[in-house]
């Protein structure tokens, strides 16, 4: 990855994905965007770059906002927990993918927290320590709390920089919710009151309750039905699905009940992402460290979404939804392109020709 000279006007293709926009647009030399031609020099005498079309092209022929990837653990990997050196490597490597924003949906001992921003890595927005009870989670991932002090807990998150609250709200399937409505709905209103939100880990079946409760977005929910999708877009409600992770192969030893179930589950998912789009909930696509934002761009256009679809909840309704848009003049530029179209094939998206980040070009 290379950093180019800054001070360069980059113009931008023509077509802006993932609608195919056609607008002039440029990257000012400080780094934000611009619907208006860069003039060199300042005052009366100042002059367009290169007359009508200024700035040097940007390469590719189609443009996306940076990709954003809503659901990911950068201090979890191989099953476990990490420090900031593992958490940093896995931050420098998404951007020449394209992913320039990231959420991270819960650090084991709010590590996220104390990462610092840095000119190589994405934007992160991190939800800090994951809250669940005593054995209702993985042990190494979390320091259990209690209804008592699952406030306290959260609001000491967003304290030391969390701008979103991550609640497991269930676990087993056998099991019931991890807290009780009224706690969660306390847990959303405190929450709201200190200007973060709320992100709920929740599989089963009692998603319904969670919905209700207020939270701000759904992580999973393959227990999702009609009457709770419907409740979800009046409420404005996000679903984070994270199909890679449960798309994955069957082992040959798994038993017949256990596949059958999660059949089942993404039976179910196929069901009711098709009718989440349509009702206006906003799907946001997050890979939590299974595979690649490709990857589950292409679980999500497997399971009913358009190309189109598939490509806003990876970038201009992801980034719109956790409060930086796409191509918004005067934004810091965040721009990836591509030489061929991926709403088209999103295999495309594996190969792009240039990346500019915060401003500056690094691909």
């Amino acid at each position: 990855m290379r950093s180019t000279v800054t001070g360069t006007i980059w113009r931008l293709p023509a077509i802006l994905l993932p609608d195919g926009e056609r607008r002039d647009l440029w990257v000012t030399p400080g780094g934000r965007l611009t619907d208006a031609a860069p003039r060199r020099g300042s005052g009366p005498a100042a002059v367009p770059a290169h007359g009508a079309a200024p700035g040097q092209a940007l390469p590719g022929r189609f443009a996306l906002p940076g990709l954003v990837d809503s659901h990911i653990h950068v201090t979890i990997r191989n099953g476990g927990p990490v420090g900031i050196p593992e958490a940093e490597e896995t931050l420098r490597a998404l951007p020449s993918t394209g992913v320039l924003l990231v959420r991270d949906a819960g650090s084991p001992g709010s590590v996220t927290l104390r990462l610092t921003p840095a000119p190589d890595r994405p934007r992160l927005i991190a939800a800090g320590r994951f809250l669940a009870p005593q054995g209702r989670m993985l042990a190494a991932y979390h320091d259990p709390v209690t209804p008592e002090t699952l406030i306290p807990a959260a609001l000491a998150e967003i304290a030391a920089g969390a701008r979103w609250v991550k609640v497991t709200a269930d676990w087993d399937r056998d099991q019931p919710l991890n807290w009780e409505p009224a706690v969660l709905r306390a847990l959303v209103d405190a929450v709201h009151a200190a200007g973060a939100r709320v992100a709920a880990h929740t599989q089963w079946a009692g998603v319904a309750a969670v919905v209700a409760a207020g939270i701000d977005s759904i992580e999973h929910g393959c227990s999702l039905d009609a009457d709770t999708v419907a409740t979800m877009a009046a409420r404005g409600t996000a679903w984070t699905p994270t199909l890679t992770a449960f798309n994955k192969p069957f082992t040959p030893d798994l038993p017949v009940d256990v596949r059958e179930f999660w059949e089942d589950i993404r039976a179910n998912m196929r069901e009711q992402l098709p009718r989440a789009v349509a009702a206006g909930v906003t799907i946001l696509a997050g890979t939590d460290n299974d595979g690649s934002l490709l990857d589950e761009i292409r679980h999500l256009v497997g399971h009913g979404l358009t190309p189109t679809q598939a490509l806003r909840a990876a970038s201009t309704h992801a980034r719109t939804y956790l409060g930086l848009p796409g191509f918004a003049a005067g934004e810091l530029a965040d721009v990836v392109t591509f030489d061929a179209d991926p709403r088209e094939d999103p295999e495309v998206l594996a190969n792009p020709v240039a990346v500019v980040m915060r401003g500056v070009r690094i691909k």
